[in-house]
């Protein structure tokens, strides 16, 4: 179960700043939601989806040594 902050709580959080289960959980609803949302609710699941990728996609969660949810060690 996903105990992390919810989005409203998130929203003025730069997604570099997400640590890599919220962008995961947040993922997941949104691609479960995308027939409901509008445009601006598209443009941020891919933000999201852009913001996974750059950090090693999903399977950094299972390998500590691909999380990137630190900016500084970008």
């Amino acid at each position: 179960m996903y105990t992390g902050r919810i989005l409203e709580e998130l929203t003025m959080v730069p997604l570099s700043e997400w640590d890599l289960q919220e962008l995961s959980y947040h993922h997941s609803i949104m691609a479960q939601m995308s027939p409901f949302m509008n445009q601006q609710g598209i443009s941020l699941h891919h933000q999201l989806i852009r913001e996974i990728e750059r950090r090693g996609g999903l399977a950094a969660l299972d390998d500590p040594r691909l999380q990137l949810d630190s900016p500084s060690l970008e």
